[in-house]
Order: C-alpha cells, then sequence, then structure tokens
C-alpha cells in the first residue's frame, strides 16, 4: 500500500511527530511505501491524495484543511485535547483540568487566555464542525482509554475509535541497576542519576511541583532534568529561591533521553495536566525503572500498574512518595 502520514508540522521534533516517525518505521518494515510531510511537497505544490491507498492524519488543526482529507481511506489519530478543547490543553488559565463538554459556552471564555480573541472565536465555532468531520472518517485512533472516553463524552460514536497506545522506542531490556548500563549513553549522560524528569518545561508537566516536592523531603535527593520549554527560567530561580540550586541540574534537550533514564533510580512524571497517555511514565516502565506519577488522565495506562501513583498535585504526597524511592 502507499500510504501518507501527515502532519501539520513536519519540520518541528516533539512528541506527536516523534509518534509518526515510528509508525512511518513500523508501517514501512510490513513493507508498506510510506511518505511523511506536510500537505505540501516542497515546491509549491500540493500532494495529489488520489495517489495514496491510505492517509494517516496525525495533526491537523485546520478544519478546512482537514475536511479536504478523503473520509473512505483516511485515519484520524488523536493525540490530545485540541479536537475537543479550543486550547488543546483541557485545563482553565486557572490550572483547573476541565472535564466539560466543549460548546460556545464556557469555552468562549477560557480559549481567548492562550489565543488571541479573534483566533479564540473562530477554533470555538470550528468545534462542532471538527467533530462531524472526523466521524466521517473511516477510524478515529486514540492513545488511551482515558481518551476514548473525552471524546465519546463530546458526541463522537463509541464504536469509531480505537484505542492504541503510542509506538515504543526500540531500546534493550534496562540493566538491573542504574550504575550498569546495557548500551552507550549520550556523552553528556552522567553515569548515575538520582531523581529524572523528562519533558517539556511548560506548566502542566508540573516540574514546579517536583521543586516543591523535593523542598519537603528529608532526604536531600538529586534531581536530572531533561528537556527545554518556556518555563525553564522561571523553574531555575524557584530552585534557587527554595535552596535547590545545588541538588538541581537542568541539562536541556538531549537527543537520546532513554539513556537517562536507564541510569535513574526513578523518574518523576508529575504532570498535573490530563496527559493523553504518558509516553515518558511508559518508557521508563518498559525500561524497569521506578516511576512515581500523578494519577491522571492516561497516566495510569501507561504505567500499567508498574507505577507508584499518587492525587494529582498533592505535593506532600509525591513528597512521601519520593522519600521511598
Amino acid at each position: 500500500m502507499k500510504i501518507l502520514i501527515y502532519l501539520e508540522k513536519a519540520n518541528v521534533r516533539g512528541g506527536i511527530e516523534i509518534f509518526a516517525e515510528r509508525h512511518a518505521e513500523r508501517l514501512r518494515a510490513e513493507g508498506h511505501e510510506v511518505e511523511i510531510g506536510e500537505w505540501g511537497t516542497g515546491n509549491g505544490e500540493r500532494r495529489n491524495l488520489s495517489a495514496y491507498d491510505e492517509i494517516i492524519v496525525h495533526k491537523c488543526s485546520d478544519v478546512k484543511t482537514l475536511s479536504l482529507f478523503p473520509p473512505e481511506k483516511t485515519t484520524y489519530y488523536v493525540h490530545d485535547h485540541d479536537p475537543i478543547c479550543p486550547r488543546s490543553y483541557a485545563y482553565t488559565p486557572l490550572s483547573h483540568n476541565c472535564s466539560r463538554r466543549s460548546g460556545i459556552f464556557p469555552c468562549i471564555f477560557c480559549a481567548p487566555a492562550c489565543r488571541s480573541w479573534k483566533a479564540a472565536l473562530k477554533r470555538v465555532f470550528s468545534q462542532s464542525r471538527r467533530k462531524r468531520v472526523m466521524a466521517r472518517f473511516r477510524k478515529i485512533v486514540v492513545i488511551s482509554e482515558f481518551m476514548k472516553s473525552r471524546l465519546v463524552a463530546n458526541g463522537l460514536p463509541a464504536d469509531h475509535i480505537a484505542v492504541e497506545p503510542p509506538v515504543m522506542a526500540s531500546t534493550p531490556s534496562s540493566p538491573s541497576s542504574p550504575s550498569s548500563p546495557s548500551s552507550p549513553s549520550s556523552p553528556s549522560c552522567p553515569p548515575n542519576i538520582d531523581l529524572l524528569f523528562v519533558g517539556q518545561l511548560i506548566r502542566g508537566k508540573g516540574v514546579q511541583l517536583l521543586l516543591q516536592a523535593m523542598a519537603q523531603m528529608k532526604t536531600p535527593r538529586t534531581l536530572d532534568i531533561v528537556g527545554t520549554g518556556n518555563m525553564e527560567g522561571k523553574l531555575k530561580a524557584l530552585a534557587e529561591r527554595l535552596g535547590l540550586a545545588n541538588r538541581v541540574r537542568f541539562n536541556g534537550f538531549q537527543q537520546n533521553p532513554q539513556d537517562w533514564m536507564r541510569r535513574a533510580a526513578c523518574v518523576v512524571v508529575p504532570s498535573f495536566w490530563q496527559e493523553p497517555y504518558g509516553l515518558v511514565a511508559a518508557e521508563a516502565v518498559a525500561l524497569g525503572r521506578p516511576v512515581v506519577a500523578f494519577a491522571i488522565g492516561g497516566l495510569p495506562e501507561a504505567c500499567g500498574g508498574k507505577a507508584t501513583l499518587v492525587p494529582p498535585g498533592n505535593v506532600a504526597a509525591l513528597a512521601e512518595a519520593l522519600e521511598k524511592k
């Protein structure tokens, strides 16, 4: 089969793009001819959609573009809350998680917090059309039962939605201890890591809560942070205020975070937003590393009963759990 994997911004390398790349690799291994990229071909022309036997859409925010894909051969992968939340995050400007069905009210008051009024109104009024377009596709795929429940609650038919967890990185089994890795590490990766966070440094990922938990702990643990984001400066300042500057290392983006996970005594996933799945938690579990996470969104599914889960946003409970790891 000739398959097109569509990405809204193929030049970006985030979680969705990594998922799409792994998906393409798996399909090629099965013998399919796979192209992955944006709508354009690079020379100003549009792709001829009729030339493909199947189209897999991994990210498309624009409803007008989404409606151009032929329904009978299009599969739409839902990675986040974008189809049912004008803000995409499913939490309010006050950092409260939202479980309401999308609609003009209350979304029209919430959406402008991260977009201009014009863009927010466009997103709010296009949500119903987006769901109608999605319902026509041959299949909708989500990455957790949690996300399926959210789509069904927003009016999409349950029998039209399949659950397929993300394609995992091809990594060997983890060593029995973090100090004896089974494969070479990144040059900058230290041989032994105590606590580890991997992910974007943005508000919903909850690194600020992890720092607060460390400040409450009796045991002086150290933390390595792998990732970048718009909260990095604020998190460094918070670590300084909490007296943690000498125990927290900001390591920036790392090409192979699995190397860091193999050496971690504990991988911490302190997200307080409703993670659609939680790939970092799933990969850490697969590598045999202890995981502590908030029990929110799809994280319990990603951990598969092999992690210590604490009440969402509860800093004291997080500190207590980390004391025991």
